[in-house]
């Protein structure tokens, strides 16, 4: 006979088992499929330290941590949002990643993201109308699309 926390253990065991089943089998979904919004971004590279100063300078973020062997930064948004820089990739090779969007709050903050790059002279390729709203693309030293949409 078991004890009670045994006992309590084995049956949670149970249940986790049951519900790992029911997802497998596409009957129910547990209740950590709720997905809340976007971590962070992860990009690899080529150049580290040139990477880190554009996004500083072209988008504001701030390095919050650099990894000891020098293998990644992480940068960070006033409002949370991370992107972690990795070495290892090459110049003009996004491999699937067709572009990256990032959002604004309205047309007005937009136009002003467009005065902040032309200012620091990264190129973009000025504001347009999309199905969402509006935005403008810019691309970081490797290439990357990167893109600001105010969806207002």
């Amino acid at each position: 006979m078991l004890d009670h926390a045994s006992c309590i253990m084995a049956a949670r065991a149970v249940l986790d088992a049951q519900r790992q089943a029911a997802y497998i089998c596409g009957v129910a979904k547990p209740e950590t499929a709720l997905v809340t919004g976007v971590s962070h971004l992860a990009l690899k590279v080529s150049d580290l330290d040139a990477s880190v100063t554009w996004y500083k300078d072209a988008l504001s973020l701030e390095e919050f941590i650099r990894e000891p062997s020098g293998r990644f930064v992480g940068l960070r948004s006033a409002s949370g949002f991370q992107i972690a820089l990795f070495t290892g990739g090459q110049p003009h090779d996004s491999g699937a990643l067709d572009h990256v969007a990032f959002a604004v709050g309205d047309l007005d903050t937009l136009t002003s993201w467009v005065d902040h790059l032309t200012t620091i002279g990264v190129a973009h390729e000025g504001i347009k109308p999309n199905p969402l709203g509006h935005s403008v693309d810019l691309f970081d030293p490797d290439g990357n699309n990167i893109e600001l949409v105010s969806e207002a």
